[in-house]
């Protein structure tokens, strides 16, 4: 039969191993989590990058477009006030003509304000994205599986060797050094 003393040295080392295996697979899962985490956000940094370049490719594509509806419009006025028999080079044709150029430059500088505006937004979130990214790596790179697993293993044996001292203390088993 066992001496108590063995049994319980014997169940401290294994609670200290169970708990330090228990630690080290925590934080292990940790790192992988947070490694996920950073190829998630590194993958969404590209993706803004993607739709920064999609929206101004589409403001270039609606800025070309009215343009031509300016051109056309452009023309049709002039062909309209020339079948009237107006003079197209002087008075409220050059004014017109003036007018139409002048509101389709406006529309066109519209058009690409708003699609720089929207790449600026995808841009930034690309940057936060890559920002999260690092910081991610950074806080996998900083978990270590197998020193928080140690740690806890050696506070388990710790924390029962104290306990076990509190206990044969108590039932007077240790004695106090007495006062000299």
């Amino acid at each position: 039969m066992c001496d108590p003393v063995t049994i319980a040295v014997v169940s401290a080392v294994g609670s200290a191993a169970i708990g330090g295996t228990s630690a080290a697979m925590s934080a292990d899962a940790q790192q992988q989590a947070a490694n996920y985490n950073a190829q998630v956000a590194a993958n969404n940094a590209i993706i803004s990058q993607q739709q920064r370049s999609a929206a101004l490719e589409q403001g270039q594509a609606q800025a070309q477009q009215q343009q031509l509806q300016q051109s056309q419009l452009a023309g049709q006025q002039r062909a309209a006030l020339a079948a009237n028999g107006v003079d197209l080079n002087s008075g409220s044709a050059v004014d017109i003509a003036a007018s139409t150029k002048f509101l389709g430059a406006a529309d066109v500088n519209a058009i690409q304000a708003n699609a720089a505006r929207a790449a600026w937004g995808y841009q930034v979130q690309g940057m936060n994205d890559t920002a999260q990214s690092g910081l991610d790596k950074w806080q996998a790179n900083n978990i270590n599986p197998a020193g928080i697993g140690a740690m806890a293993g050696v506070g388990s044996l710790l924390g029962s060797a104290s306990q076990y001292g509190m206990a044969k203390s108590a039932a007077g088993g240790v004695k106090a050094p007495e006062a000299g």
